[in-house]
């Protein structure tokens, strides 16, 4: 068909010839530069797919492969990043494998797409895919996790301490941790606070508060900012009296010889060696005794069987000018005892036998002395004008302990006179005999 659309001419001796069109030149030059062109276009093609996967868009996400990419295509592109890349680990090779290896198909719809779960690792991959282009080996995650988790808080060793009783006291004081325990403190009374949760804090029995302070009316309802006296171990605070021995207040209290020796506050060194106002702590002793022995100050009274007290007034008055139960503005509310209209200087005797737990002054009942007849009886004797007894003294009932007065918080000569059962005040008027 060519060489008919070839030109006839006519020829020089006669009739038509076909006559060959002088050829179509198409420079050589030409052919190479389309040769050229193809082959940069597939390598411009090529070098597009290795950018595509080594510059991802978004510098710490993982390395992107389209969905539209075969499994074929991603493998080979790993291949050209793991060849353009610096060596990488184990660790790092294998999660970019299995990112690539996971990415869906062309051949996967997008529903299938959306419902496929998201690979945890795909952020550890991307991770791992930023530092091995930066050439650093990538600190796993788990390692990072246990770098920010916060520390779990320790105990202190203050707080733990403290389930030690004497650490509580020591802490209440401020002493060190190795801060000898003294003889006695004071604890000034809280909101809330009774006598049996004062005992439990510092470790104590609630019948040791209540007998190294004879002022507290109710153990449940204390006075707010009331100082109380409290000894370190369960025992009697007592502070020495001219002709008191360490033997004889050992058996009055009944209290441990052993135990109030080895105290290192109380610094005895020999039972021989006590003088007069050392305060002592006689552990294990008790105020509220069966039975009183006096000291070698009294005569030497034997060991008694204790029975319940009978309450005897010794006193000559001349009229009662207020009953027990009446209202008052006190800490409890009511009146606590009877008052008995008498003139200063009238001689008082006790009530009944026992141990002169308190012989002191004080805002409220002026001179006062307190006797504990054991079993839990106490009876009290306030604003007295003079006191003739000291603590620790055993007396027997009717034995002189002090003259009426108008001491303290009173408005006229008159005894104010208490009893006390298990530390809740009852009417005196039932128990006098």
């Amino acid at each position: 068909m060519q060489r008919l659309a070839e030109p006839l001419v006519r020829s020089r001796f006669g009739g038509w010839a076909l006559v060959e069109s002088p050829p179509r030149r198409l420079a050589d030059g030409g052919q190479h530069w389309s040769l050229l062109i193809v082959t940069v276009a597939a390598l411009v093609a090529i070098v597009a797919v290795v950018l595509d996967i080594r510059i991802p868009s978004e510098p710490q996400s993982a390395v992107v492969v389209p969905f539209s990419m075969s499994v074929e295509r991603a493998e080979a592109a790993a291949f050209l990043q793991r060849a353009a890349a610096p060596p990488v680990s184990a660790t790092t090779e294998r999660a970019l494998t299995e990112r690539l290896t996971t990415a869906p198909t062309e051949t996967g719809s997008a529903a299938g797409r959306a419902r496929e779960p998201v690979s945890t690792a795909a952020p550890q991959a991307a991770e791992s895919a930023q530092a091995a282009r930066s050439g650093i080996e990538p600190v796993p995650s788990s390692v990072v996790a246990t770098e920010q988790a916060p520390q779990a808080a320790e105990p202190a060793g203050a707080a733990a301490a403290l389930d030690d009783p004497a650490s509580r006291i020591r802490d209440y004081l401020g002493l060190h941790p190795s801060a000898q325990l003294p003889v006695s403190f004071s604890y000034e009374v809280q909101s809330g606070d009774t006598a049996s949760s004062i005992a439990e804090r510092f470790g104590l029995q609630e019948a040791t508060v209540l007998f190294n302070n004879f002022d507290i009316y109710d153990a449940n309802h204390l006075v707010v900012g009331q100082l109380l006296n409290l000894p370190s171990v369960d025992g009697l605070i007592y502070d020495v009296q001219p002709g008191d021995t360490l033997d004889g207040l050992i058996k009055n209290f009944q209290a441990s010889m052993e135990a109030t020796l080895a105290y290192p506050a109380n610094g005895i060194t020999s039972p021989d060696q006590i003088f007069v106002e050392q305060r002592l702590l006689l552990v294990h002793g008790s105020a509220s005794v069966a039975s009183g022995s006096a000291s070698s100050a009294t005569g030497g009274q034997g060991a008694q069987v204790w029975t319940e007290p009978q309450f005897v007034l010794y006193l000559r008055y001349d009229k009662i000018s207020d009953y027990f139960g009446t209202p008052r503005a006190n800490a409890v509310g009511y009146h606590t005892g009877v008052d008995y209209i008498a003139p200063v200087g009238e001689l008082i005797g006790a009530a009944a036998s026992g141990v002169v737990s308190v012989a002191t002054w004080g805002p409220s009942y002026g001179n006062w002395v307190e006797i504990d007849h054991g079993g839990g009886y106490r009876s009290r004797y306030a604003h007295l004008d003079v006191i003739n007894v000291r603590e620790g003294q055993w007396v027997e009932a009717s034995n002189y302990i002090g003259t009426v007065g108008n001491t303290g918080n009173s408005s006229g000569a008159h005894l104010h006179f208490e009893i006390i059962v298990n530390g809740e005040a009852v009417n005196p008027l039932a128990w006098l005999n």
